[in-house]
């Protein structure tokens, strides 16, 4: 059990040893089983790398709570544990990956599709954005609830949501399968722009 004194336990000396002990733990976890994976690709086949890293965090939320039996105790640190924390990601983690991003791009690529790469962008989000709380906004006259009347800028709002997607994995594919630079460049430069 972890102590929680008087201040925050993540605060103290020996909270951050236990969180970063923890998330070291499971990042070399990852790393090992990402190395088994790519060194056997008949279990790749049956198992991605991201479905292994979500039963690996799936594992490790099932750990902590079946280690915390008294949740007046540890409710803080649980919550410190399970929480992440979106300056964190915006300001150590997503920095480096988009300087990377950057740095290993084909600038003659990316600047020679720069005209497509800004439209869909920007007019092909708008558009989606649109066609999205249009679609609801149908929708919710149709099946019209007496709980849930959205207003068309919440319509909007969800509509900005879904249509902003992550191209991750979709690039990680085209990488996979070496599909032509054009089209990736595409997709990446909509997704950094």
């Amino acid at each position: 059990m972890v102590e929680t004194g008087g201040s925050s336990w993540h605060q103290t000396n020996r909270g951050v040893s236990i969180y970063f002990t923890v998330y070291a733990t499971l990042f070399f976890i990852v790393v090992i089983l990402s190395k088994l994976l790519h060194d056997r690709p008949t279990l790749a086949s049956f198992v991605p790398e991201a479905a292994m890293i979500i039963l690996v965090g799936m594992f490790a939320g099932l750990i902590f709570y079946l280690l915390m039996d008294d949740a007046n105790d540890a409710n803080d640190a649980v919550e410190s544990m399970l929480s992440f924390s979106p300056t964190v990601f915006f300001v150590v983690l997503l920095p480096p990956i988009i300087f990377n991003s950057g740095y290993h791009i084909q600038r003659d690529l990316f600047f020679r599709h720069i005209v497509p790469i800004c439209l869909y962008a920007c007019i092909g989000t708008i558009l989606a954005t649109s066609i999205m709380a249009l679609f609801l906004f149908v929708f919710k006259s149709l099946y019209a609830s007496e709980t849930f009347q959205p207003s068309f800028l919440e319509l909007l709002t969800f509509g900005a949501l879904i249509s902003a997607t992550d191209p991750v994995s979709t690039l990680a594919v085209f990488q996979a399968k070496q599909v032509d630079p054009h089209l990736f460049y595409l997709v990446f430069g909509e997704s950094v722009i």
